[in-house]
């Protein structure tokens, strides 16, 4: 009888992985060293030239300037570097837990294929769509593991895709 809620709980965290891998991303992985240097660099700089008068004193305005040019730069490529790793990172994580996830069903239909998840008494009578819903157990009036899998993933994805 828990194979019913097991698999329930595993087809909703497989529809709503990738919402659940964002947040717990973002607390796991946080800017590197590099970039918060280089943003309180720039900010120091932004400060510095907000100080200096363009009118008296033009060449040290002009020098800090290019000073922040060049650490905005460096700020922007530190960045992209950094996005282009963190997405890789999370596209591991997320399709690495999916796939987690997947396996997880397979087994379990694997090891539950002929056993059904429910047998409902002979008041019930599911004709024409019996056969269909238990498949490949056979058992009249029963809900079969495999059946049970795809109707969990079917509504788990559809309010995923109303969430999101």
């Amino acid at each position: 009888m828990y194979v019913i809620f097991v698999v329930t709980i595993i087809c909703f965290l497989m529809a709503f992985v990738s919402t659940i891998t964002k947040p717990i991303f973002c607390l796991f992985f946080r800017d590197a060293a590099e970039i918060r240097i280089l943003r309180a660099e720039v900010d120091l700089l932004r400060r510095e030239l907000t100080r200096i008068s363009m009118r008296d004193e033009y060449i040290r305005y002009v020098k800090v300037e290019r000073k922040l040019v060049t650490a905005e730069a460096e700020l922007n490529e530190s960045k992209n570097r950094d996005a282009g790793r963190r997405k890789v990172y999370e596209l591991v994580v997320r399709y690495g837990l999916y796939a987690i996830l997947a396996l997880a069903l397979v087994m379990i239909s694997i090891a539950y294929r002929y056993k059904p998840i429910v047998v409902f008494g002979e008041s019930f009578k599911f004709e024409p769509f019996g056969r269909v819903l238990n498949f490949p157990t056979g058992v009249p009036n029963g809900i079969s593991t495999v059946f049970w899998i795809a109707v969990n993933n079917f509504v788990a994805r559809t309010l995923a895709s109303y969430v999101k």
